[in-house]
């Protein structure tokens, strides 16, 4: 599926989820700030999302992504994240804004950050890497 397949697939969950209207929703919208999503619809629309595309979605993505180009460092000290994760982030996640991906950024502070296109980016890898799966069975 392309970017824009997977970006008109989720359009009709985000409605559903957050009750916005389709024409509100584009790539760069911040779920939180943009649609007024809340932690609880965040839980929603990751269980649509895995019914939708059939792939799994952890409540801990962004960490895992960020934690397996970490061998040996440190994703977080007292609860914000470490300049080498933050870095990591931005190199494995290019759909968040990197002006927000700062010193200082608090772990739980990361789902305010999340964007439709982080949504359709994760989907589009998640995709990829269960087809890339079948391709070696």
């Amino acid at each position: 599926m392309t970017k824009e397949e997977i970006f008109e697939e989720l359009k009709p969950l985000l409605v559903e989820v957050l009750g916005v209207a389709p024409e509100a929703i584009c790539f760069e919208s911040v779920l939180v700030a943009d649609l007024g999503a809340e932690s609880i619809d965040l839980l929603d629309l990751s269980f649509r999302i895995e019914e939708k595309f059939r792939v799994r979605i952890q409540a801990n993505e962004i960490e895992r992504e960020a934690t397996k180009r970490l061998p040996g460092g440190e994703y977080e000290k007292d609860g914000y994240l470490t300049p080498a994760a933050l870095e990591e982030i931005r190199k494995t996640l290019p759909e968040l804004d990197p002006g927000k991906l700062v010193n200082g950024l608090r772990k739980v502070d990361l789902p305010a950050l999340l964007t439709v296109s982080f949504f359709v980016g994760l989907i589009e890898r998640k995709l990829a890497a269960r087809a890339e799966g079948m391709a070696h069975v």
